[in-house]
């Protein structure tokens, strides 16, 4: 059970740096790797955060057919992960498309 929570407060925390963060990873990837535009890093890190917020949604909403005890702190994590996925995603598909132009 704690390692279920971990794997989803993990990819939900590694999403939302990837969404918020997503442009100074993108600098420092570009810099100290492969040389390429940093929009490129910037597009995949936007594509990748969007992924772990749906895996998350998934684990949490296939969790809630179980309707054990132990999983009764999923509805708060569903409603943060309504309110901050929802905001970061908005946030970095915004700022990657003012990236492309």
């Amino acid at each position: 059970m704690k390692t279920f929570y971990g794997f989803l407060i993990g990819s939900f925390l590694l999403a939302t740096i990837f969404s918020v963060f997503g442009q100074s990873i993108a600098y420092f990837l570009s810099e100290h790797f492969i040389p390429i535009w940093p929009v490129y890093y910037l597009t995949a890190l936007t594509g990748l955060g969007f992924l772990l917020y749906l895996l998350t949604a998934f684990l949490i909403f296939r969790s809630f057919k179980k309707r054990q005890p132990a999983y009764q702190y999923l509805e708060p994590i569903a409603v943060l992960l309504f309110i901050a996925g929802l905001s970061a995603s908005v946030w970095s598909i915004i700022v990657t498309a003012m990236w492309w132009g």
